[in-house]
Order: C-alpha cells, then sequence, then structure tokens
C-alpha cells in the first residue's frame, strides 16, 4: 500500500511537471505565430528531439529502444500526431490558448467512438453519457450559431480527433512498441513534412493577401534571429521533458489514475493567457472546459472499471 501511494504521489509531480511543460510549449509556439514559421519550427524542433534521442540511445548503448519493430503502423501514428500537432498550432494566432486546448481536449470523446468502431470496443451508456457531456461542452466553447462564433476552433477540434486517431493506433496496433521508438519515428516524419513544406511553399502561388492573414502557415524559412533560435530550442526541450515526465507517470501509476490529472493543463492554459495576453474565458467557455474536464474524467473512470472487471476474468479463468 505504501509503494502505490509513493508511486501515485510522485505520478502526480510528474504529470503536474508534464502539464506545465506543454502548456510552456505551446506559449513559445503562440508567441512564435507571430514572427516565425510553423514549418520552419516543425523541422527544427523534430530535428532537436531526433539528435538528442539519438545521442541518448548511443551514449546508453540501446539503439533498439528508439528502433521500431516494424515501420508502418509507427509512421501511420506520426501521420495523425502530426496533424494533430499541425492543427492544433495553426490556430494559435487567432485564439487563446486555453480556448484551443478545451477543443483539443475533446479527444478522448473521439477516442472512445473510434474504439467502439475500429477496435469493436464495448461502450457502455456511461461513456455514450459522457461523450454527450463533452460534446455539450465543446458547443459552449465554440458557440455555433452566436454573433461570435469562432470557427476557427474547428482546426483544434480537427486536431482532437487526429491525436484520437493516434491513440486508437497505438492501443491496437503499437502496443509492443517502445515508446522512445513511438517519439523517434514520430519526429523522423514531422522533420520530413516541415522541411518538404519548407522547401515547396516558395514555389507555390499563394496571393500575399493569404500570407498576411497567417503568415505563421504560409510562410516558409524565416531568418534564424537568436530569438526564434531561443524559442526553438525552448520548445525542443520542454517538449522532451514533458513528454518523458508523461510517459514515466504512466509507467507508475495507473492510466485511469492519471489521465485526468492531464486536465491541469487547461489549468495552466488558462493562467497563463492571463498572465500574458490579460485574457480570461468567457463564462459559457469555462463552463465548456468544466463539461470537457468532467467528461475526460468520466470516461477515465469507466475505462478503470471495464479493465479491472476484465482482469478478473482473465484470472477466473
Amino acid at each position: 500500500m505504501f509503494v502505490v501511494m509513493k508511486n501515485n504521489t510522485f505520478a502526480i509531480l510528474l504529470i503536474l511537471l508534464s502539464t506545465f511543460g506543454f502548456a510552456i510549449q505551446d506559449t513559445v509556439v503562440k508567441i512564435l505565430s507571430s514572427s516565425g514559421s510553423l514549418w520552419q519550427l516543425m523541422f527544427l524542433r523534430a530535428l532537436l528531439v531526433i539528435i538528442i534521442l539519438f545521442l541518448w540511445s548511443r551514449s546508453q548503448r540501446r539503439s533498439y529502444d528508439i528502433s521500431p519493430n516494424g515501420w508502418f503502423w509507427p509512421i501511420l501514428r506520426g501521420v495523425f500526431m502530426s496533424l494533430a500537432y499541425t492543427l492544433f498550432y495553426a490556430s494559435l494566432p487567432f485564439v487563446s490558448l486555453s480556448e484551443a486546448a478545451a477543443c483539443f481536449f475533446s479527444a478522448p470523446m473521439f477516442v472512445c467512438i473510434l474504439g467502439a468502431v475500429i477496435l469493436k470496443e464495448s461502450v457502455g451508456l456511461w461513456r455514450v453519457g459522457a461523450v454527450l457531456i463533452g460534446f455539450c461542452g465543446v458547443l459552449l466553447v465554440i458557440q455555433p450559431g452566436a454573433e461570435n462564433i469562432k470557427l476557427i476552433l474547428i482546426l483544434p477540434l480537427l486536431a482532437g480527433l487526429s491525436y484520437a486517431m493516434a491513440v486508437i493506433v497505438t492501443r491496437g496496433f503499437c502496443q509492443k512498441q517502445h515508446s522512445f521508438s513511438l517519439t523517434f519515428s514520430h519526429n523522423i516524419l514531422y522533420a520530413c513534412l516541415g522541411a518538404l513544406v519548407v522547401t515547396l511553399l516558395p514555389l507555390v502561388p499563394i496571393s500575399e493577401e493569404l500570407k498576411t492573414s497567417n503568415e505563421f502557415l504560409f510562410v516558409g524559412w524565416v531568418p534564424l534571429t537568436q530569438d526564434i533560435i531561443f524559442l526553438i530550442g525552448a520548445t525542443s526541450i520542454t517538449h522532451i521533458v514533458a513528454m518523458t515526465a508523461t510517459i514515466r507517470a504512466y509507467q507508475m501509476a495507473e492510466t485511469s489514475f492519471v489521465a485526468p490529472l492531464e486536465y491541469f493543463y487547461l489549468i495552466f492554459a488558462a493562467f497563463i493567457d492571463f498572465t500574458f495576453w490579460k485574457v480570461l474565458p468567457e463564462i459559457s467557455g469555462s463552463a465548456g472546459m468544466a463539461l470537457i474536464i468532467f467528461s475526460g474524467v468520466l470516461i477515465a473512470v469507466r475505462e478503470n472499471i471495464n479493465q479491472r472487471t476484465l482482469n478478473a476474468r482473465k484470472n477466473e479463468c
């Protein structure tokens, strides 16, 4: 019992570090969106992550930890992860970090639905209710039908869907892959995508009006100032620290205990929004975030109950 409590306490500290690290990382990306390029950021950050993981594996003589056991499913997972990050980051120049994050955290709802459709997992009334609650939360954040509807929030919502697809691929087809190998293969794909778009974007006839409307998305390579280099380095480090802390937290405690704690990200995002940009979420947005958090926690709890029931049946056999 003492060991479990100790592990749970350490897992809480790790997930707090992780969610704070991801919030700082996304804040840096939002800052970069006013002067940098999404594709340049994608390429340089992924390249730095690849180098760090490669040097670590060589120094520890554990090259097998970053080499996937087969490339198809890790690469497919990487496609969905890359799409999720791209869509999420593309929305940041136009909305607050907390609003984008609230829509992105619709991912557990999509995981629930896609798990039933693709992996043929059973979905009971509790999880159906949780999905409906989360959907109502998303509607409160986006506010369809209102005069101030924020259609740009469709991007982080689609990012949540893409992330959910990555989770489904991981759960259904990558269970035997080492976590570092998935991170490594994902960043290889991310670096290649960034390099490809940075190279081809200047050759595509894009109107100046479109470039001006979203330079972060439609501009290729920009001059590397000291500020940009520092910010890209910062987001690379926070990415590795946050990802490592997340992996370790899930290794030390049960998924159902750790998963709801990831919603601390929304608290950190709201705090950063107010600290840096003096932005506070609207009442409807706050209510929507609360419903999304409740939906995610409820799904995690039911996942834990179902898993324990399944394990008990296996033990009986």
